[in-house]
């Protein structure tokens, strides 16, 4: 069983998808698809059910736990041998949607103007998902507004805001909002500002809320403002359109207004000096933090 094997077998298990997992790799489908059953013959046992689409058998699933973890260890010992003082390499970073327009984008021109060398990526998933690749060692670091019940998990918080009730500015008062459709995040999503909302109007009596179901926070403001209904949305994110006379937002009580955004790690993630000064850029481009503690760093 070689490295080029197991990384061939692990992109077909992520991809879910022979044809995917080859344009992803660079190589020809036939190459990936005699390269799968190679393994399969040296393991003698079958590690992917092939109906619409290569999904893990119980075998496979467990093979893809030691692989990550093979395929990572092998990546760390080459980036640790050519690790410099000087930031350079890969920085995978995953956020949910709500932070990844709002607070990243400054952010990360602010880093690659400073650390060139470095290869950024940003991954918007949901929170369940990012949190699955941290896990997996896929992503170096993530934001998330929600905190995460794992030990194998590092997080720091990084900031605080609040949710507020948005509006075309016509409406003065927030009774007269509640006719609206509500356009909000899927219910399934687990995102913070669709829970809290829900448990705020529960408060209140109302259950006969109507919502149009929005996965993009871009979309959902341009929505409001379009006037196709209201929205429960991070107040960073509507600052400027208020000022311009575009919307109109309405506070809601702290205990459900109140967000926070975590920075999260795996403990066993490699310490390079590019993810070091990520997290330190990080620290000082937030208005409220806890304190990362650079020095107990190995890079």
């Amino acid at each position: 069983m070689e490295s080029n094997e197991l990384r061939i077998f692990r992109s077909v298990a992520h991809e879910g998808s022979i044809t995917k997992a080859a344009q992803a790799l660079g190589y020809v489908q036939s190459n990936v698809t005699a390269r799968i059953q190679q393994l399969e013959a040296e393991l003698k046992t079958q590690l992917f059910y092939r109906q619409r689409g290569m999904i893990l058998t119980p075998s496979g699933e467990k093979l893809l736990s030691y692989a990550d973890r093979i395929l990572y260890l092998m990546d760390e010992a080459q980036k640790a041998l050519q690790e410099s003082s000087e930031p350079q390499g890969r920085l995978a970073i995953g956020a949910n949607q709500i932070i990844s327009t709002i607070d990243l984008p400054q952010l990360l021109v602010q880093y690659h103007k400073t650390y060139p060398n470095v290869e950024l990526s940003l991954l918007t998933e949901t929170t369940a998902e990012l949190i699955k690749k941290t896990q997996n060692f896929q992503l170096d670091i993530i934001f998330v507004k929600s905190m995460v019940a794992d030990d194998n998990l590092i997080e720091e918080l990084v900031s605080e805001e609040k949710f507020v009730l948005i509006s075309t500015p016509e409406y003065h008062d927030v009774k007269d909002i509640y006719t609206k459709p509500f356009l909000m995040s899927s219910a399934g999503c687990h995102c913070p500002n669709r829970i809290q909302l829900e448990k705020w109007l529960a408060a209140n009596s109302m259950y006969n809320i109507r919502f149009m179901e929005f996965n993009n926070l871009d979309a959902i403001i341009g929505g409001v403002i379009a006037g196709l209904g209201v929205s429960f949305v991070p107040e960073s994110a509507i600052k400027k359109y208020e000022a311009e006379g575009v919307l109109r937002s309405f506070p809601v009580p702290k205990q459900y207004s109140a967000t926070q955004s975590f920075l999260v790690r795996n403990k066993g993630i490699l310490m390079t000096s590019a993810l070091v000064k990520f997290i330190e850029m990080v620290e000082q481009n937030t208005s409220y933090h806890s304190i990362l503690d650079i020095n107990r760093m190995v890079v």
